[in-house]
């Protein structure tokens, strides 16, 4: 279990949403095709695949070169919630074990930044996907 009372809450609590909703979601729902043409199980993949390689960004800070990013494979849409809910808590958990979020770790784009910038990123990426919902 998270302790609350951290600078990754509201990263915490948009997964904790996220992965719940789309668990729920029926399957009408879940093929439903949005304004870019992915379905809404595709778009909450894309997520989960972003918060896995910011993760992984975060893990493997101390590389000297970028990682080599690791993919998440779809294995259908009634598990992207499972999916969403696991890479969540592993960036939420990257995220802890840092020092502070100024550290420099790799960022999707293969350069580094500081912690904080991924942290609101992901918040930035878990709104828009709630607002697709």
């Amino acid at each position: 279990m998270i302790e609350t009372g951290h600078r990754t809450d509201p990263l915490t609590q948009a997964v904790a949403f996220l992965a719940a909703t789309y668990r729920s979601l029926p399957q009408s729902k879940l093929l439903t095709l949005l304004p870019d043409g992915r379905s809404r199980a595709r778009a909450g993949h894309r997520f989960a695949e972003l918060l896995a390689a910011m993760a992984q960004g975060v893990e493997e800070r101390a590389r000297e070169t970028a990682p080599q990013w690791r993919e998440l494979p779809f294995d259908g849409h009634f598990i992207v919630g499972d999916q969403i809910a696991v890479t969540g808590h592993d960036l939420v958990a990257g995220m802890r074990a840092l020092g502070d979020l100024d550290e420099p770790v790799w960022s999707v784009e293969g350069g580094r930044v500081a912690a904080g910038e991924v942290l609101e990123a992901a918040v930035a990426a878990a709104n828009r996907l709630r607002g697709l919902m």
